[in-house]
């Protein structure tokens, strides 16, 4: 099997270069079979030099070394070749995906990802590409684009997020949106926001879709509307801990469901947080794609 490090030199304030490939050496020392490391270009590099690496090789195994944008490109690149396998080393500051899985330091051990246990998920794809953890609208968007702006050396991480939540919830944003469950009629309504999710977690740990499994072949959709006064830091901590559908009033402002298929049509401006990179959004069809990805799982973990 060969063994392709992908790392992202930008990843984590230059955590990439200056902690990661030191790490790769040290877990390579001694290695017998085959790898090599490749420092990603943009984007659109990553994309195409991982395509052409499944194409040309056996059996591959990607270490994608960054943040969740560093994830996305590699996924992008392997998903429908058989022979990829995706293993993660996260090395940017939200690194939401491996909150699904146990003993998530694990991840950072990039031993335990070289002797790690290969496992089915599935895969959301949209007309942009494809997600592995989720696509957030609204509200949930504008906490991640206002995170990104906020961070620095002594605001990163999950309080990034919250102080982000909290300036954002100030303002009141709602967007008009117009959405269709499977081949249903379409709901036009006002919402806070719409989270289409294959993990748990956004937003430095925010359990937005807590009945969600990797593995089910069905993507989890949450559609919130707008909250009002006092109930609104009520929820949003019930929402961050993953609790939201047991609040009395859920019914009220929460429409949770599994589906195959999800169509949302923004009637206003309004932008989409792709694992983690905010994009500009008009309308699209969301659909899961099952078991299209094999994740590696390192040693010590298991998914929660």
């Amino acid at each position: 099997m060969k063994h392709v490090f992908v790392v992202n030199p930008a990843a984590g304030n230059g955590a990439g270069l200056r902690d990661i490939l030191p790490a790769i050496h040290k877990a390579l020392t001694g290695f017998e079979e085959d790898y090599e490391i490749h420092r990603t270009m943009s984007e659109q590099e990553t994309i195409l030099y991982c395509r052409q690496k499944c194409a040309f090789e056996g059996r591959v195994r990607f270490y994608a070394c960054g943040g969740d944008g560093t994830i996305n490109n590699v996924l992008t690149g392997i998903v429908g070749h058989d022979n990829a396998e995706l293993a993660i080393i996260p090395c940017g500051t939200g690194n939401d995906f491996v909150r699904n899985f146990t003993e998530k330091a694990n991840f950072l051990t990039i031993e335990k990802s070289i002797h790690g246990s290969v496992m089915p998920i599935d895969v959301l794809k949209w007309q942009g590409g494809y997600a592995l953890n989720m696509f957030n609208i609204g509200v949930d968007c504008d906490v991640v684009a206002e995170a990104a702006a906020m961070k620095s050396d002594k605001l990163k991480g999950t309080a990034a997020y919250l102080a982000a939540a909290f300036k954002v919830l100030r303002k009141g944003k709602t967007y008009r949106m117009a959405y269709t469950i499977e081949d249903g009629e379409e709901v036009e309504s006002e919402l806070m926001l719409a989270a289409i999710a294959n993990g748990h977690f956004c937003g430095g740990g925010f359990k937005s879709c807590p009945e969600a499994k990797l593995d089910d072949g069905y993507m989890d959709v949450c559609v919130v509307r707008p909250v009002k006064g006092l109930k609104l830091p009520i929820l949003l901590a019930k929402y961050r801990a993953g609790s939201h559908l047991s609040d009395r009033d859920a019914d009220k402002y929460i429409t949770y469901i599994h589906c195959k298929k999800f169509k949302l049509r923004a009637l206003e401006p309004v932008r989409i947080s792709v694992d983690g990179e905010v994009l500009d959004f008009t309308d699209t069809e969301f659909e899961i794609l099952p078991g299209a990805l094999k994740l590696v799982i390192p040693e010590g973990s298991q998914p929660v």
